[in-house]
């Protein structure tokens, strides 16, 4: 049994070792066969059908090399962004764009190759970012980019009462009268707290207030579309007669000139002028009560040594802010108009005053209620447009950057109540 076995075994092996033999020769031939086959062969396969010079990189493409100013501080009005190709650039390709918050799309007031002007939008961030792009649709991003608070609410003027006049004082006390009856006059500190300054005008007249002046006194002196005109003590709140005119005119607005003077006028009135000592003089040469004009502000302003009386007035040809020389003794130049309001296309302006450097800031009683006027160059514009709220009545700006706005309306309604807004610049003397 054992040699069975072991003649077995070794015929296994010989079998085996035969098998590797024959593998280790058909190998080889084979490999060379293929080699052989394969070495004369050409693939004849056609080019692929697409365009190969349809798709590249674009030669050039819109390039944010910075925005101007750097930061979007009180009084920046509009936001220059400084590059380059931006005529390759569709106004619906600029975004501006606070991560995770919210994108909008700026109102362009002019766009060049190199440069894209936006007005200052309705954003506090100190995260923006500029994105803009082509056709390619490579997105140029450029950022974070600041803007600063510019408005707020002020007073706490909560109740939606009619708001009628304002004033501000050399430390910078806000004085706000209520248009309805009794006719309250509220008193605002600089801290913003709110107090009652007059719980009630005397009567008569028994109206209400349409203009409030700081006199050279630091007394209110208070107009009511009467011929009465009313004086306040700063300090009591007590009201008294200050002029009684001697025939039955109704002053509106009216302001002081560093000699103490008061100019006042109203519709129909003509033009007034209270010395001092309370004695009063018609101007009956300068919007005549016969001419049906009506005088709606009255600002004295001075351009260096010289002072002029800056009045708004509608007459039956428009509506007009015009100037007149302050001579001694109250005495008055020859008209000089200086805005004309059929250039501008608005609603009605209500009130204007100056800043430092000349330019004019009308409240409009509309939609957007601050424009300016630039005597320079003849030149209206928005100011802060889509940011402040609608229907502005009288405007006042105090010592430093801060310029005080009633806001309100009855049709269509709005909330009555005063804005302080930070124009980043200061108010003429």
């Amino acid at each position: 049994m054992l040699n069975k076995m072991k003649s077995r075994l070794s015929a296994a092996k010989a079998g085996y070792a035969g098998k590797v033999y024959r593998f280790l020769i058909v190998v080889p031939i084979l490999i060379t066969l293929i080699l052989v086959m394969t070495s004369g062969c050409e693939y004849d396969v056609a080019e692929p059908q697409w365009d190969k010079t349809g798709f590249s990189l674009p030669e050039s493409s819109p390039a944010i090399n910075s925005i101007n100013p750097p930061e979007g501080v009180a009084g920046v009005n509009v936001i220059t962004i400084v590059g380059e190709n931006f005529d390759l650039v569709p106004n619906s390709n600029i975004l501006l764009d606070i991560p995770k918050v919210v994108v909008i799309s700026p109102e362009i007031v002019e766009k060049t190759p190199t440069s894209i002007t936006i007005r200052r939008p309705n954003l506090v961030t100190d995260s923006l970012f500029v994105k803009v792009w082509g056709d390619s649709g490579l997105v140029e991003k450029f950022g974070p980019y600041k803007i600063d608070p510019v408005l707020e609410q002020y007073g706490s003027f909560l109740e939606n009462q009619q708001l009628g006049a304002l004033a501000v004082d050399n430390a910078e006390n806000l004085y706000v009268a209520i248009s309805i009856t009794p006719f309250t006059i509220n008193k605002v500190t600089p801290d913003g707290q709110k107090t009652i300054f007059k719980d009630t005008l005397p009567s008569p007249p028994a109206v209400a207030p349409t203009d409030v002046k700081i006199g050279t006194d630091g007394s209110l002196y208070i107009l009511r579309s009467n011929r009465l005109i009313q004086r306040a003590n700063p300090t009591t709140g007590e009201v008294s007669s200050w002029h009684n005119l001697r025939t039955n005119r109704q002053l509106r607005v009216g302001d002081f000139d560093a000699d103490g003077y008061f100019y006042a006028g109203g519709s129909r009135t003509s033009l007034w002028v209270i010395a001092p000592d309370s004695t009063s003089e018609e101007k009956s040469d300068l919007y005549p009560a016969s001419a049906g004009d009506t005088i709606l502000a009255i600002h004295v302003h001075n351009e260096g040594a010289t002072e002029y009386l800056y009045l708004m007035f509608a007459s039956a040809a428009g509506r007009f802010i015009a100037r007149h020389l302050i001579g001694s003794g109250g005495s008055l130049g020859t008209q000089e108009v200086i805005v004309d309001f059929a250039q501008f296309l608005s609603p009605v302006a209500r009130d204007f005053t100056f800043a430092l450097d000349g330019t004019i800031f009308i409240s409009i009683d509309g939609i957007y209620p601050l424009i300016t006027y630039n005597p320079g160059t003849g030149k209206f514009d928005y100011f802060y447009k889509n940011i402040l709220p609608p229907y502005a009545k009288q405007i006042n700006w105090g010592t430093g950057d801060y310029l005080y706005m009633i806001s309100g309306n009855l049709t269509p309604a709005q909330n009555w109540t005063v804005y302080r807004v930070d124009m980043g610049m200061t108010a003429a003397p």
